[in-house]
Order: structure tokens, then C-alpha cells, then sequence
């Protein structure tokens, strides 16, 4: 039976959760529920996946640069990129901390950035 991936997560204080808050507080509400429904109807695949030539269907709405509860990146469905379970939990979990420690850029978050593409070859033995 295959194994779930394993899923990024760096080290962070006790209170960090405390701090992000809900996804609710966070703006994921029935407006971006209904946002992230037609995004996904006119971006039935994930992004990373078809970088990679492999045809996945998007489980989720990703921001390309995290929001940080900016209502205007938040919004921007430029900011959006369609992904599977798997780019968004692991793949882009790693970009973004790449990004946070100053190792990657924005355009790096893309999901079918080079830099995206080759931590998705390096990690594909983990997709399943």
C-alpha cells in the first residue's frame, strides 16, 4: 500500500498557530471557496504537474506569493496557480521556506518555475 508523502514542515515556536489563526480568520471563506471552485473550472490541472508532463487533477487554489492576509494578493487571481495535493503540501511548502530564508525568489513559487520543476523530479519518489 503506498505511503503518504511526507508533508514540509519547518521548525516553528508553539504559539505559530496560535498566531496564523483559523482558516476562516485567515480570509478562506465561502467567497474564496466559491473563488477557488471557478478557478479550478478553468484550471482543471495542476500547474507543477503538467510542468513535469504528468496530467494530475488540482485539488486546491494556491497563491503563488503567500498573502499574508494582504486582501490585495489575496484577491488577485494573478496570484493563483492550480495545484494537486501533493505540489501544495510538499512542493511548494519548500519554496516557500527557500523564499522566506531569502534562498528563492517570487517568481521561484510558480509551480512551473525551473526551480519548482527540479524539486519536483528530486522529490517525485515521494508523490505517492
Amino acid at each position: 500500500m503506498p505511503n503518504r508523502p511526507p508533508v514540509f514542515k519547518p521548525a516553528q515556536s508553539p504559539s505559530y498557530e496560535q498566531q496564523r489563526g483559523s482558516a476562516q480568520a485567515r480570509g478562506y471563506n465561502s467567497t474564496w471557496h466559491r473563488l477557488a471552485k471557478r478557478y479550478r473550472q478553468a484550471h482543471p490541472l495542476c500547474l507543477g504537474c503538467l510542468a513535469v508532463g504528468w496530467t494530475t487533477v488540482a485539488q486546491c487554489v494556491d497563491h503563488v506569493m503567500p498573502h499574508r492576509g494582504d486582501p490585495a494578493l489575496m484577491w488577485n487571481q494573478a496570484n493563483l496557480q492550480a495545484a494537486c495535493r501533493w505540489h501544495h503540501d510538499v512542493v511548494k511548502q519548500r519554496l516557500e521556506h527557500e523564499w522566506a530564508q531569502g534562498r528563492a525568489s517570487i517568481d521561484d513559487l510558480k509551480l512551473d518555475s525551473s526551480r519548482a520543476v527540479a524539486l519536483t523530479k528530486q522529490l517525485e519518489t515521494t508523490r505517492f
